[in-house]
């Protein structure tokens, strides 16, 4: 079987290798899938750069979700058969032919759902999920990198809650396109006075979050909209740069800045919770009430090329590799 790794952090373009390795077999609780497609997320990049979670040993396969084919299951694996489709998280990698996960994190995915999309249907979704149930109070989000897979997740949800959502990009392309798939309020950031256009999207209304997955300036600039009260969630860092928040105007205004990571919420929301939100979001993809854009799809054997693409700012939608 092939898979892409890397044996030390660096940058994917000089780090990353196409590599034949034996088959994995499953252990106990676990099932071997045919992996069919697998996204390229930004943690990918984190993690293969050494800024995110450690790998447990090298080489080490990138990739945190899947979509495939169950082909062999290991002892005391009753409850899924081989040759059905499943959504899948792997710690040990995603980007390759064959992986072995646990038979818990499979996920049933609907025929309507293309093997594209159905590979995303795990980290974005439920981050998108995750950063809205973290907003108890009534009011309107903020929200930058609003072009992203998450942050057009966010809109959606956030207008279908009733919630006013303000999406910030940095140029007019993204901007148009959010547009086009239904964005009410989009504040392209690069433009002049663009603080005002965000101060008249929400009128009368506060502001009672601000998601941020890009941290610097970006982040810092999000709290001078917030009303009291108000929440700085930061789920990312992009920038690779710190927030340089300013304690007394947080305490002025009673400011919070918090964190969101989907794998402590998975962790610390009950398993009930988290399968509805899983199985609520599915269904809303299969139905075409939520939308997931792909922006490219790319063979395994050119993972150089789909990591050059992922990497360039601007594109409306995922990159995603195909393995067969």
């Amino acid at each position: 079987m092939r898979r892409v790794c890397y044996e030390k952090f660096g940058e994917p373009a000089k780090v990353l290798r196409l590599q034949e390795a034996p088959m994995p077999e499953p252990g106990r609780g676990e099932v071997r899938l045919k992996v069919a497609c697998a996204p390229v997320h930004p943690a990918d990049f984190a993690g293969i750069r050494g800024h995110y979670v450690r790998p447990r040993n090298f080489p080490a396969v990138p990739g945190l979700e899947c979509v495939g084919i169950v082909t062999a299951l290991g002892r005391g694996v009753k409850s899924v058969r081989v040759g059905t489709r499943y959504v899948a998280t792997a710690s040990n990698g995603t980007w390759a032919d064959e992986i072995v996960v646990s038979a818990d994190t499979l996920h049933p995915v609907p025929k309507a759902v293309p093997d594209e999309v159905a590979c995303q249907l795990f980290v974005n979704p439920l981050t998108a999920y995750g950063l809205l149930d973290m907003v108890k109070r009534p009011g309107a989000v903020i929200q930058t990198a609003a072009g992203s897979a998450v942050g057009r997740l966010v809109d959606q949800l956030g207008r279908k809650q009733g919630r006013t959502v303000v999406n910030i990009v940095r140029n007019e392309k993204t901007a148009r396109d959010l547009k086009k798939h239904g964005a009410k309020h989009v504040v392209n950031s690069s433009a002049k006075n663009w603080q005002a256009k965000v101060k008249r999207a929400v009128g009368k209304t506060p502001i009672v979050a601000a998601f941020d997955p890009v941290a610097g300036e970006a982040a810092l600039g999000l709290l001078e909209f917030l009303s009291p009260g108000g929440d700085l969630i930061l789920y990312g860092a992009l920038s690779g740069k710190p927030v340089p928040v300013g304690a007394m105007n947080v305490a002025g205004q009673d400011l919070s800045v918090r964190g969101f990571w989907l794998m402590p919420w998975m962790m610390n929301t009950p398993k009930t919770k988290r399968n509805a939100a899983f199985r609520s979001l599915t269904n809303m993809i299969a139905k075409g009430e939520l939308e997931i854009p792909v922006a490219g799809v790319h063979q395994l054997t050119d993972f150089k090329n789909a990591v050059r693409a992922a990497e360039t700012p601007g594109r409306l939608g995922k990159i995603v590799l195909k393995m067969s």
